[in-house]
């Protein structure tokens, strides 16, 4: 990793965009086409905060995998 701040904006861009899209997919199958700046943005800021509580349980799940897996494998 030659600039590892770069790389990490690159990646918070990357997610950026997926929600934008995902919110745009959402409209899409609701056969919503047009909406307000305002409206799309609380719905960005709401997916943001979605995303983080997700990331921290995704987070709290691989903690809980491993220590399983330590546990196990020293009662063998």
């Amino acid at each position: 990793m030659i600039n590892p701040q770069a790389e990490l904006e690159h990646l918070r861009k990357v997610i950026s965009e997926n929600q934008e899209n995902l919110i745009g997919e959402i409209l899409h199958h609701m056969e919503i086409y047009e909406i307000k700046e305002e409206v799309f943005l609380k719905m960005k800021k709401t997916l943001e905060n979605y995303t983080k509580e997700t990331f921290r349980i995704t987070k709290a799940i691989e903690s809980q995998e491993i220590i399983e897996k330590v546990l196990i494998s020293r009662l063998k």
